[in-house]
């Protein structure tokens, strides 16, 4: 039996390794195990519905009691089904690691974040270069004799000449 385990785990990591043979081995194991989380989904409702049919003395009426001990009696299987799809996403979370790993699509992303990066810092500078040479351009001597070096420009200088009570 181990070895046979053995022969399956070496399969599967085989599979999950070729690009080509990796969706066939996860539609095959996401395909098996929803399958039987529907078996036990239709195993549960037929035990469920048998079990409610199921009156037994000193129940409430209405069959509540029988009820609320069928659903108790199948929630194990409810829970093995829920188990059954979790181990298929399971299944997807894993061909998504392998995808994500991809020695290729590791350089792709890396190169991409360094280019963005790049990007970022080369519009960062561009600002931090035009702020700069506009306090340089405000600060700068002056044009004419009239105005003294390094005389700062009021904020009005930077909208034009307003006229005032007009």
């Amino acid at each position: 039996m181990s070895k046979d385990i053995a022969t399956r785990v070496a399969t599967g990591v085989q599979a999950l390794a070729l690009p080509g043979q990796r969706e066939a081995w996860q539609a095959q194991h996401r395909g098996s195990l929803l399958n039987d989380a529907q078996t036990y989904d239709a195993l549960a409702d037929a035990i469920q519905a048998d079990l409610k049919a199921r009156r037994l003395d000193g129940d409430l009426p209405w069959g509540i009691s029988a009820a609320a001990r069928a659903r108790k009696r199948v929630k194990p299987l409810r829970e093995a089904a829920r188990a059954m799809r979790q181990a298929a996403r399971a299944i997807n979370g894993t061909v998504a690691a392998y995808e994500e790993t991809q020695p290729e699509a590791v350089v792709r992303r890396r190169e991409d974040k360094a280019l963005r990066k790049a990007q970022r810092k080369a519009q960062l500078g561009a600002v931090a270069h035009n702020s700069a040479q506009a306090t340089l351009q405000r600060l700068a001597p002056g044009e004419g004799e009239e105005a003294p070096a390094g005389e700062p420009k009021l904020l009005g200088d930077f909208f034009g000449k307003q006229q005032r009570g007009a």
